[in-house]
């Protein structure tokens, strides 16, 4: 039987060709969706700035979108159960994923009132910088000037300024556009301020907060779906399910900086910045999955567990919860520069394609480390490559924090790669060493819940009202140096403690359904895993397919 079965059946799907031609509608699908997903949805942080929304304002409305993030997935599963089908429920929430994220474009934003500031503005001797001197001691917040008074109203895009205060202290204040004609005739400008009128909370951030709210559901509605979706169609026609989501992660490289390049030439010679080609991007490329999902082979859903079922018994067990609350803190600073990023970069004068090749290079980087995760998991074990990811997020907010050329980013980006993708593979293939082989499925369960939803969620909260106080400088010095206490924390107490509940071989079976079905693109996918480790229900009594029967997903 067995022979026959490798002779059969692994050679036509796997042997030979690295397209599966049967799974080449998934591969698109895919594509189209995680692409769509990162030309916009990085973005929005900004864009919430544009339009006038505030740093509170902002921290405010990530945390009303941390319970769209824990809602949605279950309301999902109920609506394919209700209707067993998947295609009819991923059809509409595409749809309404469109309308909700294209409406944010219409938001119209606060007005502005000008206050205004004089500074000394002229060009060092070999025109290589401005140099500005205020009394302010602080760059301008944005940066507009009077060019009524120039015949010529030429833009020098990305031109570096620095600030002297009293004469002596220097500040970089990033890249600035300028008139041409301001740098080359005069020595003293006005510099117009604009500050948002009108109070906190008004209209323009209740009815942004209302359609964020629905758009980010359907958002998290639609990639919930594709997880189950890939595995039944691997399946029914044999593949590999990394490889398969390795195309969500070619879409994500390619489209954010794609996007951000449109944006600059969009913006080019304009006083603000246009986020029309994120939207429009996003539009087509979701039209383009509509008609994908529609010719796609999509089977009825079998139905699913509870991955809930055993949580009572997980919370029960001590180095569980510790787990939990490390993974939770992981989801923190993940959550704060993952919202943030594009905001300390853009005060840094990032110009958008810059911004969206840091997506790029920690994709990228993460490919190659997944096919050396078993090798370095061996050699390192879990609980230190966790350690490991804690200090390479403080590496990567405390670099932000350091630097004022934001194409420093290249190096700082790296490290995204171990704290982001390959941490939430360790730390899913950890819940095997950690929980009983029956319980693997709802502890990598639970896991993704707390890191992705009330970790980011939170995290992005509190970063935002630290911003606010602080400032962005100091609020990213401060998290990353948390970010490292709390690396040297999980060590010593799994030294003294938690190293006890660790079993030094889990079941193979166990093991292997986790490494196969881990994903690498964690970063936008968050819970589509949530609702689908138990595809396949029990028919029989044996022990020994307990692992089968609640194979875990993953991330994906």
């Amino acid at each position: 039987m067995d022979s026959g079965r490798s002779k059969g059946d692994v050679p036509a799907p796997k042997s030979g060709r690295w397209i599966n031609p049967k799974l080449l509608q998934l591969k698109v699908t895919l594509f189209l969706l995680f692409g769509a997903t990162s030309a916009l949805i990085p973005y929005l942080t900004i864009h919430m700035q544009s339009i006038g929304l505030t740093v509170e304002e902002v921290a405010s409305v990530y945390l009303t979108l941390l319970f769209t993030s824990c809602l949605s997935p279950p309301l999902t599963g109920f609506l394919i159960d209700r209707f067993g089908r998947y295609k009819p429920v991923l059809l509409s929430s595409i749809v309404l994923n469109l309308v909700a994220h294209h409406c944010i474009h219409f938001i119209p934003p606060r007005a502005d009132t000008v206050r205004q500031h004089t500074y000394s503005v002229g060009v060092s001797a070999k025109g290589l910088f401005m140099h500005i001197e205020s009394n302010l001691g602080q760059c301008p917040h944005k940066w507009t000037l009077d060019v009524a008074q120039c015949s010529d109203g030429e833009v020098v895009e990305n031109y570096p300024a620095y600030l002297f205060a009293n004469g002596t202290d220097e500040t970089s204040c990033g890249l600035y556009n300028v008139s041409k004609c301001v740098l080359q005739s005069t020595d003293r400008t006005v510099v117009t301020e604009l500050i948002p009128s009108g109070s906190e909370y008004d209209r323009t951030f209740w009815m942004y907060l209302a359609v964020r709210f629905v758009a980010t559901s359907m958002l998290a509605s639609t990639l919930t779906i594709t997880d189950p979706i890939a595995l039944d169609m691997i399946e029914q026609h044999g593949g590999d399910f990394g490889r398969e989501k390795l195309f969500s992660s070619v879409g994500m490289a390619i489209f954010t900086p794609l996007t951000g390049l449109m944006i600059d030439a969009m913006s080019r010679g304009k006083t603000v910045t246009v986020y029309t080609p994120a939207f429009y991007t996003y539009d087509a490329l979701l039209l383009c999955s509509l008609v994908s999902v529609w010719l796609m082979p999509i089977g009825r859903k079998t139905p699913s567990e509870n991955v809930l079922r055993d949580l009572g018994k997980l919370l029960r067990l001590p180095h569980v919860l510790a787990f939990l609350a490390f993974l939770f803190l992981l989801g923190n600073f993940w959550g704060f520069i993952e919202s943030y990023l594009f905001v300390i970069m853009t005060a840094m004068g990032s110009p958008n394609y810059l911004l969206g090749l840091t997506y790029t290079v920690g994709t990228v980087a993460s490919i190659p480390m997944m096919f050396l995760l078993d090798r370095i998991t061996h050699r390192v074990g879990h609980v230190n490559l966790l350690v490991v990811a804690f200090f390479a997020h403080a590496l990567r907010i405390l670099g932000y924090s350091w630097i004022s050329n934001p194409f420093w980013c290249f190096p700082i980006e790296l490290n995204e790669a171990i704290s982001c993708y390959f941490m939430w593979v360790v730390a899913t293939t950890y819940c095997a060493v950690l929980a009983p082989t029956s319980m693997v499925a709802t502890l990598i369960g639970v896991a993704g819940m707390v890191h992705f939803c009330l970790g980011k969620g939170i995290g992005s909260f509190v970063g935002g009202f630290l911003i606010a106080r602080v400032g962005l400088k100091l609020a990213f010095r401060y998290v990353g140096y948390t970010a490292a206490c709390c690396g040297v924390l999980y060590k010593l107490v799994h030294l003294l403690w938690l190293h006890k509940y660790d079993r030094e071989r889990p079941p193979k079976a166990v093991v292997e359904l986790v490494r196969r079905r881990a994903s690498i693109v964690p970063k936008v996918d968050q819970f589509g895993s949530a609702i689908s480790f138990t595809q396949q229900k029990a028919t029989h009594g044996d022990q020994e397919n307990i692992p089968e029967e609640q194979a875990p997903l993953e991330k994906g």
